[in-house]
């Protein structure tokens, strides 16, 4: 997460995993590695994914032992995908807790995104290796700092992507979307 909660990712399916994650282990410091459990709500009065492609994600993550939420409001870049989100999370105490709260304010689950999170630091980055059984194996690269409006931020992420061999064919279509928005379509919640 970058300051002023605006958050720059890009997502590419692994080709070669073996050479990524030796890049990494190499020239990377690892931080943290875990199970992670994202539930994906919407509020009674407005179904996020009736949209064609949703802008907005509700979220409660289970990781490790912690939990947290998050709202994220992305931004359409014109190009079918989006350029960045606004993003506010917070760690909470209890996540059973605010699933309740969810609960009884009308909110449902819509998606669970269940996957294997391996994150590293490397530079102005942070590289996530998101190991998820309905998805594959996917690497996100987001910028926590070092750019000034979000295309900036894409582009450097773009160079560096290339470094370790992730090419745009590696982002797909639909992979530029999100994680939920990829089950949901699986899943026919999404068109």
């Amino acid at each position: 997460m970058n300051k002023n909660n605006v958050e720059v990712e890009l997502k590419y399916q692994i080709r070669n995993q073996k050479k990524l994650e030796g890049w990494l282990k190499k020239n990377a410091k690892q931080i943290f590695s875990s199970r992670q459990v994202d539930e994906y709500y919407t509020p009674a009065h407005e179904n996020y994914f009736k949209e064609k492609r949703p802008t907005k994600y509700l979220r409660i993550r289970k990781s490790g032992n912690g939990w947290s939420t998050a709202f994220k409001l992305w931004h359409p870049s014109g190009k079918g995908e989006y350029s960045h989100c606004d993003e506010f999370e917070t760690d909470i105490d209890s996540g059973e807790e605010l699933k309740k709260i969810f609960i009884a304010l009308g909110f449902k689950v819509r998606i669970v995104v269940d996957k294997k999170r391996t994150t590293y630091n490397y530079r102005d980055f942070k590289i996530e290796i998101d190991k998820i059984e309905e998805l594959g194996t996917v690497c996100e690269i987001e910028m926590k700092r070092g750019f000034n409006i979000p295309e900036e931020g894409i582009n450097k992420i773009k160079e560096f992507a290339t470094e370790l061999g992730l090419t745009e064919e590696d982002r797909g279509d639909d992979l530029k979307l999100g994680y939920a928005y990829l089950i949901a379509k699986k899943k026919g919640i999404v068109k």
